[in-house]
């Protein structure tokens, strides 16, 4: 991959990052303007679905898959929905920036659970990292003072625990494998059971405010091109550049809450989300240069 290439994928994964931030303060938004997580999230879903549905059939790739792969497809799929709707629905509790924060622990629980299965040995780093997190989430939910609703919280840490389930699911489904069919069927399994469960439980509730409206209409098309976007960076980029570049999304959402929502974290707070991002590009990093150590080639001796 030419430099030039990383560069824009780099920069696309940034703006990707900074869409799915709009997402969630846009979805906050549009609650206020009548609509409901559930609803939100069935439209955007789907939205998501039929552009991964273009980029497939624009780029002519091939849909096949054996039964059981497609089967678990749908199944990680129905993981993706619930979690999507536990990040959604805690932003109803807790501020945007938080709930993205408490999100955005999934790397560190990722890395743990590599720990518990017995595929990596923890080291002094990754360690480090993970308590330096949970300090960091410590200062930045102000847990001492119980200000923030449990409840947020504990959607917020079911939707890290779910795309980390989505995570260790995908790796070993994909493997080394196309990953666009596998995603189009874990789309549209989220769209197709977010639309049921709003039908039986009669949920669909539209805005009814101009506000909510366009809200509801900004959160889904981000949301969509966010997830279109992700994809070209990653044929530009490659997956460690585009992963690194996420991490702009806690931020985006601190600034767009605070712009957008009113939404002002105090300095402690800043300070413990700062702490929490950090121990995240620590463990990420720390992943990427083991990646390059076991795929380096091996050096000639003399």
């Amino acid at each position: 991959m030419s430099r030039s290439n990383i560069l824009l994928g780099s920069i696309l994964a940034g703006a990707a990052g900074i869409g799915f931030a709009a997402n969630s303060t846009a979805a906050k938004l549009a609650y206020e303007g009548g609509t409901n997580p559930l609803t939100f999230l069935t439209l955007r879903s789907a939205l998501a679905a039929v552009l991964v549905l273009a980029i497939v059939l624009i780029t002519r790739r091939s849909l096949r898959m054996p039964f059981r792969r497609r089967l678990a497809a749908f199944g990680i799929g129905a993981v993706l929905a619930t979690y999507s709707y536990g990040v959604l629905a805690a932003i109803q509790y807790i501020p945007v920036a938080l709930a993205i924060l408490i999100f955005y622990t999934f790397p560190l629980l990722t890395a743990a659970y590599t720990w518990v299965s017995g595929r990596e040995r923890p080291t002094v780093l990754s360690v480090g990292a993970l308590l330096v997190a949970f300090l960091g989430l410590g200062l930045a939910l102000d847990i001492g003072s119980g200000a923030m609703n449990p409840l947020g919280i504990v959607l917020a840490a079911v939707a890290a625990l779910g795309v980390t389930v989505v995570i260790i699911l995908n790796n070993r489904l994909v493997g080394s494998a196309d990953s666009y069919p596998v995603t189009l069927h874990m789309m549209l399994s989220a769209a197709t059971l977010c639309a049921l469960v709003t039908v039986l439980l009669g949920d669909f509730t539209l805005p009814q405010t101009n506000t909510g409206w366009a809200s509801l209409g900004i959160g889904t098309a981000s949301y969509a091109a966010a997830i279109t976007t992700v994809f070209i960076a990653v044929s530009l980029a490659g997956p460690v550049p585009v992963t690194l570049s996420m991490n702009l999304e806690p931020v985006a959402s601190m600034a767009l809450g605070f712009i957008v929502l009113g939404q002002l974290l105090s300095g402690i707070q800043l300070l413990g989300a700062g702490l929490v991002i950090a121990a995240v590009l620590s463990v990420r990093l720390a992943d990427i240069r083991k990646t390059a150590k076991t795929t380096m080639p091996p050096q000639e001796t003399s």
